[in-house]
This record gives C-alpha cells, structure tokens and sequence, in this order.
C-alpha cells in the first residue's frame, strides 16, 4: 500500500502574542518536524482556510486542519491519517485533547508534562491503551480536523474547514473522535482564580495588591470572600481593560519602573502569583516592596522549581526546550529553586512563614530517574524533585 501524502495546515488563529507565540509555534514545528513516522508536509498559514483554497494543495491525499495553538506529534498525525482512511464512513476524524467544549474529546492527561519529552510519554502512554478507537459524534471541536480530499468533493468552495460541524448541509457528513489520539491546547491562562494561593491570604486583610493581575479573576473572587479592596498591576493593556471591570483599581505598568515612580501605596497582603521569573531584577523588585506592606503584612508569591526533575532530565540529554505556560516558559527569565527563593526573602529583610512545594503525578519514567538521581546522593531531597511548582509566604 503506498505511502499517503499528508499535508498539515496551521492557522495562526487565537494566540499568546509576543515572544510566548514564538515559543508556541517553535514547540509546533518541532513536534511535527523532528519525531518518529512518515514525513508529512507543514503549512503556516494567517488567515482561515476554505475548501477552495486546498486547490493549491491538490496533490495531497489527506489534510489535517490545525487552528490555534495545539500541540501534536508526528506519530499521532501518521495515527489519524491512518484512521481517516481505515475509516471511510466518517467525513473527518478529531483527536482528543486536555481542553475541550465537547465532551468525547476532552481527555485528562496520566500525568502532568512539563517539557516536550514528557507530553510525547503521555501521548504515547494513551495510544499505547486506547489505540485506533473511534467513537462516532454529530458534533466535533474544530482545533484540529482530519480528512480525506474526497471531503472537498461534498463541501462548496466556501465552506470553511475551520468549522465543520457548522457546514452549509451538515447532515450529510460524518464525525469521529479517535480516542487514543491525545494533542494539547492551550485554555485561557490568565484567566485563573489560583485557589492555591488564596488559602494563604489572611481573612482579615483589607488592602490587597495583586501584582500581575492579568484579567482580575483573582481579586475577583478574593473580594467575594471576604471585605477587601484590591489593587492590580499589569503592562497588558486589553487584559488591564477586563480587570478594571472586576477590580477596585489596576495600575498599568512594569513594577520594577512602578516602584522607582512612587506609584503603590500601603497594603496588607502583596501577591506575586508567578511574577519575579518574569523580572529582571526580582531581587530589588521583593526589596523595594517591603516599605509598601504593612508591619505584620504577608508577602504571596509563587514561581516555578526549576530543581523539577523533568528540567534535569531534559538537561542531561542535552536539552533546554522552551515550552509556553511551563517551568521552561520562554518569558521566563529567572530561575529559582526553594533554597534560593528563600534566601531572596530573608536577604531583603522579610520572615519566612511558609515555604510550600506543589507536585503531580509523576510518569513511571519520572519516578524512575527521581530514585536513581537520589542513589547519587542522601542531600537531594524527593519532595524537591518531584515539585513544578514552590509557593513562598513571608512577612515583615
């Protein structure tokens, strides 16, 4: 049987922006580029594509529409290609994903993944079990779509294949999920209400400020719990917009040039809910706030651990692979592990409350390389390994 030739069409659609997109669409062309199976042919593409417009890619035997920012491997695109035509009955096959308004599709991963080596393990971990099932839907999440080009032959030249369940005579095409095809997109990361670090906000503080407050969710919530005002900080204009909305005020503007400007007032609790990776000097940005926090004030703030055992992993293979919303975000700037989070507090003067370690659920693999890590030495601690994430609360 030969070998189909698969075309792999990317619309921009909705993105980070900035350097966080860049980091997106390198991760993109990596997965589909440089894994394991047949070669397929990748397109970027700006706009939205309709039928007429796979005329300029009349040699392919298959297309996979990807709209946004999704992450899917090379082996997993060579799976749906190989569905799409075991399958002839259905019009189009969609693989399921982390994030998902339909619920066949949704899929919640064995365990969390912070670099490209992990996903491919959970990718790998979920085929590995669930294989080439497809289960038949009327209704499908359009991110990304696969079909055969005799699809082109019932559509009209301006359907658009970024939203076929929605076509002109819908009735007429078939959808399947194929279960054991797992991708990741990307939610709305600034939009998160951070339960873990609301739990450390005393019920009695009155004024908040809220450093990187993004779209305002955060305070949102904080001020239905308990009488408070909160202030935001934030240098995204159009987030800014939407937390004005949910906020008694938000301040526009870096907070290592609002500091020197005078501009932050006094306050009972100050949160940086992962703000000083970002920074480039955190050191002088958690000194300089100390005079903004009132005696017996909290300080929250959380950052990634970079210590993480899957950042050491890809290191002693070589590897140092930016991925957006991650431990290796390529936004991030500073690094820190809990010891040296903790000196940065007791170094500008602050008392060190408390110093919590968030883990998930590791892969064998990972719970394998923790163990032989820890044969090198008794002082590296387990807890540390194993943690994505290190949330510090200090006082003055």
């Amino acid at each position: 049987m030969p070998v189909k030739k698969v075309a792999v069409l990317c619309i921009k659609g909705e993105t980070f922006g900035g350097l966080e997109d860049q980091t997106a669409r390198r991760v993109m062309r990596h997965l589909l580029l440089r894994g394991k199976g047949n070669r397929v042919d990748v397109f970027e593409l700006d706009e939205s594509l309709n039928a007429g417009n796979l005329n300029a890619y009349g040699e392919y035997d298959a297309y996979v529409v990807i709209r946004g920012m999704v992450f899917i491997t090379l082996e997993s695109i060579n799976n749906l290609s190989e569905i799409i035509f075991s399958n002839r009955a259905l019009s189009a096959v969609v693989p399921v994903c982390n994030e998902s308004k339909i619920p066949e599709q949704l899929h919640t991963p064995p365990f969390l993944y912070q670099t490209l080596t992990v996903f491919n393990w959970a990718v790998q971990e979920i085929f590995k079990k669930i294989k080439h099932e497809v289960r038949e839907v009327s209704e499908i999440d359009n991110f990304c779509v696969a079909f055969r080009k005799d699809l082109l032959d019932t559509l009209s030249r301006d359907e658009d294949l970024c939203d076929l369940s929605r076509a002109e005579g819908n009735t007429r095409l078939s959808f399947g999920v194929a279960k054991g095809i797992y991708t990741h997109r990307y939610g709305n990361v600034f939009e998160s209400g951070r339960a873990d670090l609301m739990t450390y906000v005393p019920m009695d503080a009155r004024e908040v400020l809220d450093i990187g407050s993004a779209k305002g969710l955060f305070g949102e919530l904080l001020k239905k719990r308990q009488k408070c005002t909160v202030t935001g900080v934030d240098i995204d204009n159009e987030m800014i917009k939407i937390a004005s909305s949910r906020l008694d005020s938000v301040i526009s503007g870096d907070i290592e040039d609002l500091l020197d400007k005078g501009a932050l007032g006094k306050y009972d609790c100050i949160l940086c809910g992962d703000v000083l990776e970002h920074l480039n000097n955190p050191w002088k940005v958690v000194g300089a706030l100390k005079k903004h926090l009132r005696k017996g004030g909290f300080f929250i703030a959380s950052t990634p651990n970079v210590m993480n055992w899957a950042v050491i992993f890809e290191q002693v293979r070589g590897r140092w692979d930016y991925v957006p919303a991650s431990i290796l975000s390529g936004t991030h700037i500073r690094f820190f592990t809990k010891q040296c989070l903790k000196e940065l507090f007791i170094d500008a003067g602050y008392e060190i409350n408390e110093v919590s370690l968030q883990s998930f659920e590791l892969p064998p693999q990972g719970r394998e390389f923790i163990e032989r890590l820890r044969s090198l030495g008794n002082e590296l601690n387990e807890e540390e390994l194993k943690a994505s994430e290190i949330v510090i609360v200090a006082s003055c």
